[in-house]
């Protein structure tokens, strides 16, 4: 959707975000929608204990809070964070929504970006929903493939940087546990990772899940 977003983060404020900037606070009234020209963000919560977690992540191309921008809540449901150096557009929510919604061809995309992410949260869904943590972590990573992966072969990189603290503020367990089984899956053949980037053997993931109606779904 970056393409489509162009004309209007060039005639807007941008600023510059450096890693574990906040952007928005959780119960902030925005002043405008934000577009990301460059980068990645993540939405996340604080649990009564102060645990962080993380809701999902926004890549370039993408706009948010979009429950305040669509008028669906008064203001920020969770905190935005830039998780690298990012470039941030400023647009008023008026001027985002009747731009995506002045054209056939810009509503087209709009309306597959929100099917898009909606599919995606049915699978991060589903993922939290398993029993033991070793499931939810394999269907978190094919979440994962699913809504940030970028395929070659049977291979496919996951392009966001990701700690295993972050993967344990997606799953919902402790970075501990992520840690073990991560290395376990590693052992197995399923993915390699250096540097926070992971690359996920995609037949052996759905071949551990072992859900055949997984297999033909692409939401990418």
């Amino acid at each position: 959707m970056l393409e489509q977003l162009q004309p209007l983060i060039k005639s807007s404020v941008t600023r510059s975000y450096s890693a574990g900037s906040t952007i928005i606070y959780q119960g902030e009234v925005p002043r405008s929608a934000c577009l990301i020209s460059s980068g990645v963000v993540r939405a996340f919560g604080i649990s009564s204990q102060g645990d962080e977690q993380i809701v999902t992540y926004y890549t370039a191309g993408e706009f948010f809070p979009s429950s305040w921008i669509f008028g669906k809540t008064p203001g920020s449901l969770y905190f935005y964070e830039a998780v690298d150096d990012c470039q941030v557009a400023f647009v008023p929510r008026e001027e985002l929504i009747n731009f995506m919604t002045g054209s056939p061809a810009r509503m087209r995309v709009m309306l597959d970006y929100f099917t898009t992410n909606y599919a995606a949260l049915l699978i991060r869904v589903n993922a939290l929903e398993q029993a033991k943590a070793r499931e939810k972590l394999l269907h978190t990573l094919y979440y994962l493939c699913q809504r940030y992966g970028k395929p070659k072969g049977s291979q496919i990189k996951i392009e966001l940087s990701l700690t295993h603290q972050n993967l344990a503020g997606l799953v919902g367990v402790t970075r501990e546990t992520t840690a073990t089984e991560m290395s376990k899956f590693k052992k197995q053949g399923l993915l390699t990772y250096e540097n926070q980037q992971y690359i996920v053997n995609s037949e052996k993931l759905l071949d551990l899940i072992g859900e055949d109606s997984l297999r033909d779904i692409s939401i990418r």
